[in-house]
């Protein structure tokens, strides 16, 4: 029966707003936002009247943007308790509690109406760092943090969002019961905008510069190598291009320049990635030696990476030939050393 009797008091606050629209209000900074003001709020309350609460309350908020008066909280927190947003309507109630222009008497009787909703919602109390930052419950309006410090929700499971820019976002989702206060504290990070090894800096712009070891490296290289016969006590020069076609997967062709000048082709398969790339190569050469003598090769080696533009690589391969000259091992253990540059 208190609480029902203290409804009542609120409700029958709408008709008491229907007098002047404020008692000493700050001189507004349009005059035209007084007069819009009283004339929609005279609309609210044919619309009120009239049992059509969404309307009326969406008169009454406009009237309030138009002109801030208490009084016409007032008036919005009883609509919200007609449509049974009881939550809503305490923070409506509060708001007029707070103003400047609240009347005396009445403030009394309104703060004993909060004191009756409060037992029915929860209460809020959200701390934010930075202070400035914005704050959205559930999926309300973005408020500054400061209005919203000490709040009324429905109880159950609720969500604080909070947001400023040059910062990351943060929520916390908590639990409050009817009559409990929950305390809620955001704390958001400056984002942090990443730098790029090797690139410099436009201070007058803010631009931040690209490094050249952050760009790929060219598909398309050229391939400088020597391969040593030590049994022989010979060698050769194998020149020639590299493409990779995937990251892992390199095509090879050469010319041979030696004793013996012929070609090459082969592939290479990198294990790992980076600037380190252990290889596996396998390969045709073909030396022209009274004719084409073919074989096979397989090696195990690395490329390193000193930047987007030199590869060194070295290599452990042995190679078999099928048809060789009757004064050449058929198979041999050929080791290699050299480069490969890329544009």
């Amino acid at each position: 029966m208190q609480t029902f009797a203290r409804l009542s008091i609120a409700v029958s606050l709408v008709v008491a707003a229907t007098g002047p629209l404020v008692a000493q209000p700050a001189p507004p900074s349009d005059p035209g936002d007084k007069g819009d003001a009283k004339a929609l709020m005279a609309s609210g309350l044919k619309l009120f009247a009239a049992k059509d609460y969404l309307g009326a309350l969406s008169v009454f908020e406009t009237a309030y943007a138009r002109f801030p008066s208490g009084k016409i909280l007032l008036n919005i927190g009883t609509t919200l308790l007609k449509l049974d947003r009881k939550a809503d309507a305490a923070n409506a109630y509060q708001g007029y509690v707070d103003s400047r222009d609240a009347d005396p008497m009445k403030k009394a009787e309104v703060t004993k109406v909060v004191a009756g909703l409060d037992i029915e919602v929860g209460v809020v109390e959200i701390s934010v760092t930075p202070a400035d930052a914005e704050i959205q419950i559930d999926k309300g309006e973005w408020t500054a943090a400061a209005k919203l410090a000490r709040t009324r929700v429905t109880p159950g499971i609720f969500t604080v969002h909070a947001r400023k820019s040059g910062f990351s976002a943060s929520e916390q989702t908590a639990t409050v019961a009817a009559g409990g206060t929950r305390s809620v504290a955001l704390t958001l990070s400056p984002e942090v905008v990443p730098t790029v090894g090797g690139g410099g800096t436009d201070v007058d712009g803010g631009l931040i510069g690209r490094g050249e070891a952050d760009e790929p490296p060219a598909k398309l290289g050229i391939l400088a190598l020597a391969h040593v016969d030590a049994k022989n006590k010979g060698g050769a020069a194998v020149i020639g291009v590299v493409y990779d076609v995937f990251e892992r997967v390199q095509l090879q062709a050469a010319a041979i320049l030696g004793p013996s000048s012929g070609g090459y082709a082969g592939v290479a398969f990198a294990v790992l990635t980076g600037k380190v790339r252990p290889m596996l190569l396998a390969g045709v050469p073909i030396f022209v030696a009274s004719g084409a003598r073919v074989g096979i090769r397989g090696a195990a080696g690395v490329e390193v990476a000193f930047n987007r533009h030199i590869s060194a690589v070295a290599e452990l391969g042995v190679e078999h030939m099928f048809n060789p000259e009757d004064s050449v091992t058929a198979t041999l253990f050929i080791p290699a050393v050299g480069v490969i540059g890329r544009l």
